[in-house]
Protein backbone atom coordinates (compact mmCIF):
# COMPACT_ATOMS: atom_id res chain seq x y z
CA UNK A 1 0.00 0.00 0.00
CA UNK A 2 0.86 3.82 -0.66
CA UNK A 3 1.48 5.55 2.51
CA UNK A 4 3.64 8.28 1.17
CA UNK A 5 5.24 10.28 -2.04
CA UNK A 6 8.52 8.45 -2.54
CA UNK A 7 11.81 10.68 -4.05
CA UNK A 8 12.81 10.01 -7.52
CA UNK A 9 16.36 8.75 -6.68
CA UNK A 10 17.26 6.59 -9.44
CA UNK A 11 19.37 8.96 -10.82
CA UNK A 12 20.97 8.92 -7.34
CA UNK A 13 24.53 7.93 -9.03
CA UNK A 14 24.76 9.39 -11.78
CA UNK A 15 24.08 13.05 -9.77
CA UNK A 16 26.94 12.12 -7.13
CA UNK A 17 29.36 11.43 -9.65
CA UNK A 18 28.43 14.45 -11.93
CA UNK A 19 28.85 16.11 -8.51
CA UNK A 20 32.09 15.06 -7.43
CA UNK A 21 34.40 14.86 -10.75
CA UNK A 22 32.62 17.82 -12.26
CA UNK A 23 32.29 15.84 -15.19
CA UNK A 24 29.23 15.34 -17.07
CA UNK A 25 27.34 12.06 -17.58
CA UNK A 26 24.47 10.05 -18.59
CA UNK A 27 22.45 7.14 -18.43
CA UNK A 28 19.79 5.05 -20.46
CA UNK A 29 17.51 2.72 -18.98
CA UNK A 30 14.40 0.86 -19.19
CA UNK A 31 11.87 1.63 -15.95
CA UNK A 32 11.73 -1.16 -13.57
CA UNK A 33 8.51 -1.02 -12.83
CA UNK A 34 4.45 0.63 -13.36
CA UNK A 35 5.11 3.53 -11.49
CA UNK A 36 3.21 7.41 -11.40
CA UNK A 37 6.36 10.13 -11.20
CA UNK A 38 4.92 13.39 -10.03
CA UNK A 39 6.71 16.81 -11.40
CA UNK A 40 8.21 18.58 -8.28
CA UNK A 41 5.48 21.17 -7.97
CA UNK A 42 2.48 19.06 -8.77
CA UNK A 43 -0.38 18.53 -6.63
CA UNK A 44 -0.64 14.50 -6.05
CA UNK A 45 -4.48 14.66 -5.10
CA UNK A 46 -5.42 16.42 -8.12
CA UNK A 47 -3.10 14.67 -10.80
CA UNK A 48 -3.31 11.38 -9.78
CA UNK A 49 -5.85 9.00 -8.99
CA UNK A 50 -4.01 8.20 -5.73
CA UNK A 51 -6.78 5.41 -4.38
CA UNK A 52 -6.39 3.12 -7.78
CA UNK A 53 -2.40 3.81 -7.02
CA UNK A 54 -3.03 1.90 -4.02
CA UNK A 55 -5.39 -0.22 -4.76
CA UNK A 56 -3.07 -1.58 -7.54
CA UNK A 57 0.26 -1.48 -5.53
CA UNK A 58 1.37 1.68 -8.02
CA UNK A 59 4.56 3.48 -6.11
CA UNK A 60 3.78 7.14 -6.39
CA UNK A 61 7.32 9.21 -6.61
CA UNK A 62 7.89 12.88 -6.73
CA UNK A 63 11.07 14.20 -10.00
CA UNK A 64 13.17 17.03 -8.66
CA UNK A 65 12.36 18.84 -12.12
CA UNK A 66 9.16 20.24 -12.44
CA UNK A 67 6.36 19.37 -15.47
CA UNK A 68 2.68 17.47 -14.04
CA UNK A 69 2.52 13.58 -12.85
CA UNK A 70 3.56 10.57 -15.89
CA UNK A 71 3.26 6.95 -15.74
CA UNK A 72 6.02 5.18 -16.57
CA UNK A 73 6.43 1.10 -16.74
CA UNK A 74 9.08 -0.97 -18.15
CA UNK A 75 7.96 -0.33 -21.88
CA UNK A 76 9.21 3.35 -21.24
CA UNK A 77 13.06 4.53 -21.60
CA UNK A 78 14.38 6.65 -19.21
CA UNK A 79 17.49 8.83 -21.31
CA UNK A 80 18.80 11.23 -17.87
CA UNK A 81 21.96 13.65 -18.38
CA UNK A 82 23.83 15.52 -15.64
CA UNK A 83 25.85 18.66 -16.57
CA UNK A 84 28.11 20.68 -14.78
CA UNK A 85 27.16 24.13 -15.18
CA UNK A 86 27.88 26.81 -13.00
CA UNK A 87 25.14 29.51 -11.84
CA UNK A 88 21.51 29.02 -12.51
CA UNK A 89 21.39 31.04 -16.06
CA UNK A 90 20.73 29.23 -19.43
CA UNK A 91 18.00 26.84 -17.81
CA UNK A 92 15.78 26.67 -20.97
CA UNK A 93 18.93 26.73 -23.46
CA UNK A 94 20.70 23.63 -21.76
CA UNK A 95 16.98 22.46 -21.72
CA UNK A 96 16.75 22.68 -25.48
CA UNK A 97 20.17 21.09 -25.79
CA UNK A 98 19.46 17.82 -24.15
CA UNK A 99 16.39 17.60 -25.80
CA UNK A 100 17.72 18.25 -29.26
CA UNK A 101 20.65 15.17 -28.14
CA UNK A 102 17.72 13.41 -27.66
CA UNK A 103 15.98 13.82 -30.86
CA UNK A 104 19.19 13.67 -32.78
CA UNK A 105 19.77 10.28 -31.41
CA UNK A 106 16.82 8.61 -32.64
CA UNK A 107 16.92 10.12 -35.70
CA UNK A 108 20.32 8.77 -35.79
CA UNK A 109 18.59 5.19 -35.31
CA UNK A 110 15.74 6.13 -37.94
CA UNK A 111 13.38 7.38 -35.79
CA UNK A 112 13.04 10.60 -37.85
CA UNK A 113 9.95 13.10 -37.67
CA UNK A 114 10.64 13.59 -33.57
CA UNK A 115 10.37 17.26 -32.49
CA UNK A 116 9.91 19.60 -29.28
CA UNK A 117 6.78 20.99 -28.81
CA UNK A 118 5.04 22.69 -25.84
CA UNK A 119 7.69 24.01 -23.47
CA UNK A 120 9.39 20.31 -23.25
CA UNK A 121 7.24 17.71 -24.91
CA UNK A 122 8.60 15.29 -27.63
CA UNK A 123 6.18 14.82 -29.80
CA UNK A 124 5.41 13.13 -33.83
CA UNK A 125 2.93 13.53 -35.76
CA UNK A 126 1.06 16.05 -33.55
CA UNK A 127 1.22 13.46 -30.52
CA UNK A 128 3.32 12.96 -27.41
CA UNK A 129 6.26 9.94 -27.55
CA UNK A 130 8.10 11.73 -24.77
CA UNK A 131 8.32 13.80 -21.63
CA UNK A 132 11.21 16.05 -20.07
CA UNK A 133 11.72 18.10 -17.38
CA UNK A 134 14.91 19.95 -16.13
CA UNK A 135 16.54 20.53 -12.15
CA UNK A 136 18.90 23.02 -11.97
CA UNK A 137 21.07 23.50 -8.42
CA UNK A 138 24.41 24.84 -7.99
CA UNK A 139 26.27 24.22 -10.01
CA UNK A 140 24.92 21.38 -11.91
CA UNK A 141 21.76 20.79 -14.64
CA UNK A 142 19.97 17.13 -14.42
CA UNK A 143 17.75 16.63 -17.37
CA UNK A 144 15.41 13.36 -17.88
CA UNK A 145 12.73 12.63 -20.32
CA UNK A 146 11.04 9.24 -20.93
CA UNK A 147 10.36 7.96 -24.19
CA UNK A 148 7.32 5.83 -24.51
CA UNK A 149 8.70 3.16 -26.52
CA UNK A 150 6.10 0.50 -25.60
CA UNK A 151 4.40 1.90 -22.42
CA UNK A 152 0.64 0.95 -21.41
CA UNK A 153 -0.98 4.10 -22.25
CA UNK A 154 -4.05 2.89 -20.84
CA UNK A 155 -2.36 2.64 -17.87
CA UNK A 156 -2.24 6.49 -18.04
CA UNK A 157 -5.80 7.19 -18.18
CA UNK A 158 -6.33 4.59 -15.31
CA UNK A 159 -4.14 6.35 -13.39
CA UNK A 160 -3.80 9.75 -14.18
CA UNK A 161 -6.08 12.77 -14.25
CA UNK A 162 -6.21 15.22 -16.86
CA UNK A 163 -3.40 17.37 -16.30
CA UNK A 164 -4.30 20.78 -14.39
CA UNK A 165 -1.60 22.32 -17.13
CA UNK A 166 -1.38 21.40 -20.86
CA UNK A 167 0.08 22.89 -24.13
CA UNK A 168 -2.03 24.59 -26.90
CA UNK A 169 -1.19 21.33 -29.12
CA UNK A 170 -3.14 19.37 -26.84
CA UNK A 171 -6.26 20.68 -27.31
CA UNK A 172 -8.00 18.71 -24.42
CA UNK A 173 -7.20 14.89 -25.67
CA UNK A 174 -7.38 12.36 -23.54
CA UNK A 175 -4.43 10.70 -22.63
CA UNK A 176 -4.80 7.48 -25.36
CA UNK A 177 -5.55 10.16 -27.78
CA UNK A 178 -3.35 12.60 -27.30
CA UNK A 179 0.15 10.12 -26.67
CA UNK A 180 1.43 7.69 -29.10
CA UNK A 181 3.96 4.56 -28.80
CA UNK A 182 7.09 4.80 -30.57
CA UNK A 183 6.71 1.05 -31.60
CA UNK A 184 3.40 1.43 -32.94
CA UNK A 185 5.50 4.67 -35.05
CA UNK A 186 8.00 2.74 -35.60
CA UNK A 187 7.01 -0.90 -36.46
CA UNK A 188 9.48 -3.63 -34.48
CA UNK A 189 11.29 -0.81 -32.25
CA UNK A 190 11.86 -2.22 -29.18
CA UNK A 191 12.93 -0.53 -25.77
CA UNK A 192 15.94 -2.25 -25.53
CA UNK A 193 17.68 -1.46 -29.20
CA UNK A 194 16.59 1.70 -28.57
CA UNK A 195 18.20 1.93 -24.93
CA UNK A 196 21.74 0.48 -26.59
CA UNK A 197 21.92 3.05 -29.50
CA UNK A 198 20.75 6.10 -27.54
CA UNK A 199 23.25 5.09 -25.11
CA UNK A 200 26.49 5.03 -27.65
CA UNK A 201 25.10 8.30 -29.44
CA UNK A 202 25.30 9.98 -26.23
CA UNK A 203 28.31 8.51 -25.06
CA UNK A 204 30.69 11.54 -26.23
CA UNK A 205 29.78 13.22 -22.60
CA UNK A 206 33.20 16.06 -23.03
CA UNK A 207 30.58 18.15 -25.66
CA UNK A 208 28.22 18.22 -22.62
CA UNK A 209 31.11 19.91 -20.51
CA UNK A 210 31.90 22.33 -24.05
CA UNK A 211 28.23 23.32 -24.16
CA UNK A 212 27.40 23.91 -20.38
CA UNK A 213 30.33 26.17 -19.81
CA UNK A 214 29.23 27.76 -23.18
CA UNK A 215 28.41 31.56 -22.36
CA UNK A 216 28.37 31.24 -18.54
Amino acid sequence: MISTVKDYAFDRDLLAKAKETGQPGVAVYLFAFPSVVAGRGSDPDTEIRLPLCRDDNIPVFRRKGGGCAVFLDPGTLIVSMALPAEGFAGIQRLFNFCNNLVIKGCASMGLTGICQDGISDLVLENRKVGGSSFYRSKGLAYYTASLLVSTDLDAMDRYLFHPPREPAYRRHRVHKDFVMRLDQAFPGLSPADLSAGLLNHLSWTAGFSAYAKAGQ
